[in-house]
């Protein structure tokens, strides 16, 4: 009984210790993410947004050309845009306009990251864009967490295209994966609800996912594609895929060429 007693207590801390600390488990702002592309670039100028609560926030910009369309990448959990720029080449050598805004308490921005707050940084991604090319069809592309602002983002203001990195259906069930032992529903704060948030989206939309991803199981990309209500949908598995390294697998050509064919009517598919 003694021993039942002390593992209760225990457990019992654990939530408490989880329920306060939950913020720095899910976001890390000061960590980076290492590849062995990370110091891969393309021209660009360095930005500032400013959100609604009077944040000025860190952006990487390369503007759009010929009228090509702009894409908004939202970055994961781990790392800094520095980090994901790699990913972006092909877009940018391509003649798209790239955004890459860094999120609250990321890489030396002031504030502290959450849903809200994050959801607001994206609102000023948008707001920059809309300002330096009004006319400019834009592309959301969210990656791991980005893509739970992206689908924020999506549901409140509609893109001209979606494309969701292995992806969730919710922070929720992502975190319920991977601590089994918790009752995550009763905990999270910053739930991220996008199979919800995607039912409204009728833009094209592109998912890309590893059938080895341990982070994010397969099975939310297939629930995320059904949930979609998008007359154009796409879903790209990559059978030796994990969760960050689809870009190994051709996952580049892939975003590119489908953006292409959407826009351009095959003109420039390879």
């Amino acid at each position: 009984m003694k021993i039942v007693l002390g593992l209760a207590v225990l457990y019992g801390l654990a939530l408490i210790w989880v329920a306060v600390n939950q913020r720095k488990l899910m976001y890390h702002p000061e960590e980076r993410l290492y590849t062995p592309h990370q110091n891969e670039t393309f021209p660009h100028e360095s930005v500032e947004l400013h959100t609604k609560d009077g944040l000025a926030l860190k952006a990487a910009y390369k503007a759009p050309e010929n009228g090509k369309p702009v894409v908004i990448y939202f970055h994961g959990n781990t790392g800094i845009v520095a980090d994901a720029m790699h990913k972006l080449i092909p877009l940018a050598s391509a003649g798209y306009g790239v955004l890459m805004p860094e999120y609250r308490g990321f890489n030396g921005n002031a504030g502290a990251p959450s849903e809200r707050g994050l959801i607001q940084d994206a609102e000023a991604a948008l707001r920059f864009v809309r300002e330096k090319t009004p006319d400019a069809p834009v592309v959301y592309y969210g990656m791991s967490m980005g893509t739970g602002v992206a689908n924020a983002l999506a549901e409140k203001f509609p893109p001209a295209a979606l494309v969701l990195e292995c992806g969730f259906t919710s922070m929720t069930a992502a975190a319920q994966n991977r601590y089994p032992f918790l009752p995550v529903k009763l905990l999270i704060k910053d739930t991220y609800n996008s199979e919800k948030r995607i039912a409204s989206l009728t833009a094209p939309l592109l998912i890309l996912h590893g059938e080895k991803d341990k982070t994010v199981p397969v099975s939310h990309a297939y629930k995320m594609l059904t949930a979609a209500k998008s007359g154009n949908k796409t879903i790209k598995i990559y059978s030796d895929g994990h969760h960050i390294d689809l870009y190994d697998f051709g996952a580049s050509t892939a975003v590119l060429n489908w953006l292409n064919e959407l826009f351009f009517e095959n003109a420039f598919k390879k």
